[in-house]
C-alpha cells in the first residue's frame, strides 16, 4: 500500500518485525508487553531529533563550550570586575550572558563564532595588562596576587587540556580561539550534512539498556528519509513537530525522568490562548462542561486553572483525571501545537476515562484528524476505544486514513509481529475476548 510515511523496524526489545503507517489515525493493539510504548517512543524520538535537529548540535556546541564559558566567567568576576571602570565591566558582563543565551537561539553560528573570538581577544588584552599590573605588585602582595595568576593560568591549561607548563600566554589564547573555531566549525558541519549519529545518540539515552533496532527505516511519499544504515538524515516534510502523551498525570509535573514529559509542559505552559476553534467549544460546551487555562499567578503560584460551567474555579491538578486528559488536548488546541505537520502519540488514550468519556476522547481524535489534519499514533487496548476510533471516522468520512495493526506473538518467544488489519478489527476483538475465557475460567 502507497502511504505518505511509513516506519519499518526488526528485532528491538519486544518488537520483531513492524511496518507502520503513519498517514492519519493509526492504532496498535496488543497485550501488555508486545513493544506498543517501544514503538512510541521511537516514533517520538525519530521526529523530536528530525524537527530539532539545530537545536540538539547547538544543546552539543554549548556543552562542548562548557569550559571556555567557565573560564570567561571566571575572569569576568575576579579580574574585569575589578576594573575601575563601571562600563568595561558591564559591557563585558553582557557579552558572556549574549554567548551563552545566542548559542540556543542563533541562526547564524557564523556571527557568534565572530562574538567568543571577539571577547576572548578581549580577555586577552586585559589578561597581559592585569599580568603584568600584579607582577609589578607581587613583592608588595606575597601570595594573593601570585596565586591568583597561577590559577588562571592553570585554567586555561585545562580548558585546552594542555599539560605543557612553559606553555606561554600567547599561545595558550591562540589555542583557545582555534578550539572555539573548531567546536563551530564541527556544530555547522554537523547542521549541514545531519548526520543520523545525532538519532543514534538520542536512542542510546532512551533505551540504554538496549542494543539499537538491527533495522529501522522510514519512508516519506515511498523514498527512505532516514535509516540506522544510512550516514544522513533528510528533513520530513509531512510532520514537523511530535507530542507524546502517556498519562494525563504528568500535567505540571517538573523536571521529571521523562523528557516528553518536559516537552509537554512546556508546550502547555505557552498560554498562547489564540487558536480556540469549534473542537475547543465541543471540549468545554459538551465533555468536560468547563475551560482550562494556564493563569499565571491565579493561586499561591502560577497554574493551570479549570473554571466549570458554573463559575467554580479549581485548580487543575485538584479536579478528575479524565478532566486532565481532556485539557491536554484542550491546552494544546489554545497554544496551536495541533496541525497538520503535528504527530499527536497517545499510549492508552481511554485510561482513567469513564466508558462514555472513551467515546468522547475518540471523537475528539477523529475531528482533530477530519479537521485539522492531525496525524495520531495511538496504542490501545481497549475494545470501545477501537470501535470508537473505527465507526466515527467511518461516520465522519475519515475511515480511509485510519489503519489499525495488531501485535502477534511469534510461537515459543516473548516477541512479537505487528499485522496490519487495514480497517477491520475483528481480530482485535478476538484478542480481546481472552478476557472473557478467562472470567469463565476463573469465575464458573
Amino acid at each position: 500500500m502507497i502511504s505518505n510515511l511509513r516506519v519499518k523496524t526488526e528485532k528491538f526489545r519486544a518488537v520483531n518485525d513492524a511496518d507502520i503507517i503513519i498517514d492519519g489515525i493509526t492504532l496498535v493493539a496488543g497485550e501488555n508487553g508486545c513493544g506498543k510504548s517501544t514503538l512510541s517512543k521511537l516514533l517520538y524520538f525519530l521526529f523530536k531529533t528530525a524537527s530539532n535537529y539545530d537545536s540538539l548540535i547547538k544543546q552539543k556546541l554549548n556543552a562542548s563550550l562548557r569550559d571556555v564559558l567557565r573560564f570567561l566567567e571566571i575572569f569576568q568576576q575576579e579580574v574585569v570586575y575589578s576594573q575601575k571602570d563601571r562600563k568595561i565591566r558591564d559591557d563585558f558582563r553582557k557579552e558572556i550572558e549574549d554567548l551563552r543565551r545566542n548559542l540556543y537561539y542563533s541562526d547564524f553560528l557564523n556571527e557568534e563564532v565572530d562574538k567568543w573570538i571577539s571577547l576572548i581577544d578581549k580577555v586577552e588584552y586585559v589578561y597581559i595588562n592585569y599580568s603584568r599590573s600584579e607582577e609589578e605588585n607581587l613583592s608588595k602582595n606575597e601570595g594573593s596576587i601570585g596565586s591568583r595568576m597561577n590559577r588562571l593560568n592553570r585554567i586555561i591549561k585545562e580548558v585546552l587540556s594542555e599539560d605543557n607548563q612553559s606553555l606561554n600566554h600567547r599561545d595558550a589564547f591562540a589555542n583557545v580561539r582555534q578550539l572555539v573555531r573548531d567546536k563551530f566549525k564541527e556544530a555547522k558541519g554537523k547542521i549541514d550534512s545531519r548526520p543520523t549519529s545525532i538519532f543514534t545518540e538520542e536512542l542510546q539515552k532512551v533505551f540504554s539498556d538496549s542494543k539499537l533496532p538491527k533495522k529501522f527505516e522510514v519512508y516519506e511519499f515511498e523514498d527512505i528519509i532516514v535509516s540506522l544504515e544510512k550516514s544522513n538524515m533528510s528533513i520530513p516534510f509531512t510532520i514537523d513537530k511530535t507530542i507524546y502523551i502517556d498519562t494525563p498525570m504528568m500535567l505540571s509535573i517538573q523536571a521529571s525522568h521523562n523528557e516528553y514529559w518536559d516537552d509537554l509542559n512546556e508546550l502547555l505552559l505557552e498560554n498562547n490562548d489564540g487558536h480556540n476553534n469549534t473542537i475547543s467549544d465541543i471540549i468545554s460546551d459538551q465533555i468536560i462542561k468547563g475551560d482550562v487555562e494556564y493563569d499565571e499567578g491565579i493561586f499561591m503560584a502560577d497554574d493551570f486553572k479549570f473554571k466549570r460551567a458554573d463559575g467554580q474555579i479549581f485548580n487543575l491538578l485538584d479536579v478528575a483525571t479524565g478532566i486532565k486528559a481532556f485539557s491536554i488536548l484542550q491546552l494544546l488546541l489554545k497554544n496551536g501545537h495541533l496541525n497538520q505537520k503535528t504527530l499527536l502519540i497517545i499510549d492508552e488514550p481511554e485510561s482513567n476515562l469513564h466508558p462514555q468519556w472513551i467515546i468522547e476522547y475518540a471523537r475528539v481524535i477523529v475531528l482533530l484528524n477530519k479537521h485539522l489534519g492531525v496525524k495520531f499514533f495511538l496504542a490501545s487496548h481497549n475494545p470501545d476505544m477501537v470501535s470508537a476510533i473505527r465507526y466515527i471516522s467511518e461516520k465522519e468520512g475519515v475511515l480511509n486514513d485510519v489503519n489499525f495493526y495488531i501485535a502477534t506473538r511469534q510461537e515459543n518467544s516473548f516477541v512479537y509481529n505487528y499485522k496490519f488489519l487495514e480497517k477491520n478489527i475483528d481480530p482485535i476483538f478476538e484478542s480481546f475476548n481472552i478476557a472473557i475465557n478467562r472470567i469463565n475460567q476463573y469465575g464458573i
